[in-house]
């Protein structure tokens, strides 16, 4: 959500206080909302952190809107997280709550990072456990439960004075209730009605990324970055990510940034199924599917220690996305069923804007 540069050493992340302001819009939903963080630190090795997002919701992907109506939603987050510093090991323990109509989710996450051999390399690992309630705004009888594990590790290496390599794995873990309660399928052109898909009760899916990161003269760096993943699911994903950044003055930074994703489906989606199966899906992030994504951050630092404060600045952030779908059509009624399994394509504009102080 909000920047962060790369730290070798060891040490307590920086006191600070951030109250930002985001909107999307694309394939027919917009949100917005406000996003709130402050970090404090004690002692010189405890820190304790804690931060707030509500996002308003509106209007209602194809998928969704097929077998339901247009739908206006909130929702709330809050985390609450804590800090220790010990020699040279950093350990984070934090709690995140959300909430909105039919959804609440809870996650509780610790990690550990430990730096070596003169803080040329840095090793982390990480779990999470999550538990979330599923319901239905339209059916005060539906209850679902699900359950989320996440394991996670990397390494970061420095090769040369101005080159570093990071890896990183994920594994996840998720039993329980996985699909969404208002979606429906196409069997033969004919609309099972809402609320029809139906996928296991389980999903197993593992993460491998590598980055480069290459620091330039001129207060510049570049990094590029690869990432796969697959999963139980069938589902097999591809990213690739560019980023370069730059110092300009003694005020201004700017980045500028690429990504492009592509993913197989998984092998119980169709856009329109010939006989009723097991399991079913007409979910489109569970379809054959690429992605781009363009944009740009720009940074500007109001002052240096001014009062209680060390800097200021102000930041804003832009970036355009398109996808295109190959299997699935985006009808949004059952009277277009002529197109189904046709081709269906969207482009999504996000803006950040936010104000970060440092104590």
């Amino acid at each position: 959500m909000f920047s962060s540069h790369h730290v070798w050493a060891e040490v307590l992340p920086e006191e600070r206080a951030d109250i930002g302001y985001h909107y999307y819009d694309g394939g027919g939903v917009e949100v917005d909302g406000a996003t709130m963080l402050v970090r404090k630190n004690f002692a010189g090795k405890y820190s304790i952190y804690g931060g707030y997002h509500h996002d308003s919701i509106s209007g209602a992907s194809p998928d969704v809107l097929a077998g339901a109506s247009e739908y206006n939603e909130e929702r709330d987050e809050f985390t609450l997280g804590g800090t220790y510093l010990y020699d040279n090991t950093l350990m984070d323990l934090s709690y995140t709550y959300s909430d909105e109509d039919d959804y609440e989710s809870n996650l509780v996450s610790f990690d550990i990072s430990h730096e070596m051999f003169g803080a040329m390399t840095k090793m982390n690992i990480g779990a999470s456990v999550g538990t979330d309630d599923v319901e239905r705004v339209d059916l005060d009888s539906f209850a679902e439960d699900l359950d989320r594990y996440l394991f996670r590790a990397g390494i970061s290496q420095v090769i040369t004075k101005t080159f570093a390599m990071q890896f990183d794995y994920e594994a996840t873990v998720e039993e329980g209730f996985l699909n969404n309660p208002y979606r429906f399928v196409f069997v033969n052109g004919v609309s099972q009605g809402s609320g029809s898909e139906e996928y296991p009760d389980t999903r197993t899916g593992q993460a491998y990324s590598l980055k480069g990161i290459k620091y330039w003269q001129h207060r510049a760096s570049s990094s590029v970055g690869y990432r796969f993943y697959r999963d139980t699911w069938d589902i097999r994903s591809h990213t690739v990510d560019l980023n370069y950044s730059q110092y300009i003055g003694n005020q201004w930074v700017v980045d500028v940034y690429g990504r492009y994703y592509t993913q197989d489906k998984a092998d119980f989606y169709s856009d329109n199924f010939s006989t009723r199966l097991r399991y079913m899906a007409r979910d489109k992030e569970l379809s054959t599917f690429d992605s781009f994504a363009i944009g740009g951050r720009v940074r500007y630092d109001l002052f240096k220690d001014y009062k209680f404060l060390r800097t200021a600045s102000l930041n804003l952030a832009v970036e355009y996305l398109d996808y295109d779908y190959d299997d699935y059509s985006g009808i949004e009624s059952v009277a277009d069923t002529a197109s189904l399994g046709g081709g269906y394509s969207f482009d999504a504009t996000t803006i950040q804007f936010y104000i970060s102080s440092w104590f």
